[in-house]
């Protein structure tokens, strides 16, 4: 989610400094997820959560000054109901990935950001010294059990299958317009946890990444085989990738 927000300010060629926190810690203790985009004006500070709503404040903030640069982001009765849809696979998809890797403490502590220089130092000590409780508190949150994880894969094979079919006639937009839009944005940046194209965070997630390489094998083999199932949604995903996210 992070990533679908990071790409569109990029998109809008906007200016922003991003600070990287270890975000299940604000999951667990303040309720506050991530992203959050913080906006100063004058003396006003405000805070936006949630990805969706800090796509219509960007809408609402730029399409004025930004012109055809900012339409990309027009929320469309048909893109939102696409969007909503993703959000909720996006959320299957984290059910994927901690039913991978919860039981691997070294990886979850990785993918949490306890190697990387850009997430604060007590956050990071914190973390590796409560992982046994934030594991457990995880499994909760995210009902961690192998019917779960089955009905999350289920989802996940049915929202690629209609992206994949969508994709079917080369369109250049999963909805079939001229250009990109959120949307497209959006399934790239949530798809990226499996399809984890070389661009992933165009260089602010090197420090948090699951490579292919360190996957358990389990992981590892269903995003071989929805990489091989949806060529047209993976290829989708990694053209836009280099297109769009190449340093």
């Amino acid at each position: 989610f992070v990533e679908k927000v990071r790409w569109c300010m990029d998109r809008l060629g906007i200016e922003y400094t991003e600070h990287q926190v270890v975000g299940v810690l604000g999951v667990m203790f303040t309720g506050r997820s991530v992203p959050r985009l913080k906006i100063r004006t004058g003396l006003v500070r405000s805070s936006i959560g949630n990805s969706p709503e800090i796509l219509r404040y960007l809408w609402g903030a730029y399409t004025a000054s930004q012109g055809e640069q900012a339409k990309f982001l027009e929320p469309t009765p048909e893109r939102l109901a696409l969007e909503r849809r993703l959000d909720r696979y996006g959320v299957d998809l984290q059910v994927w990935v901690y039913h991978h890797i919860l039981d691997d403490r070294e990886l979850t502590l990785h993918a949490w950001g306890c190697n990387s220089s850009l997430i604060p130092a007590w956050q990071r000590y914190l973390v590796t010294a409560i992982y046994p409780v934030l594991r457990f508190m995880m499994r909760k949150a995210f009902r961690i059990t192998e019917s779960h994880y089955r009905k999350s894969v289920e989802h996940i094979e049915t929202i690629v299958a209609d992206i994949e079919l969508m994709l079917a006639d080369g369109r250049a937009s999963i909805l079939g317009d001229q250009s990109i839009n959120f949307v497209d944005v959006t399934f790239a940046s949530l798809s990226a946890l499996w399809a984890q194209p070389p661009e992933f965070g165009k260089g602010k997630a090197d420090q948090v990444r699951v490579d292919p390489q360190h996957m358990p094998a389990a992981m590892k083999a269903d995003a071989e085989r929805w990489i091989e199932k949806y060529p047209n949604a993976s290829g989708f995903i990694y053209r836009l990738y280099e297109q769009e996210r190449s340093n």
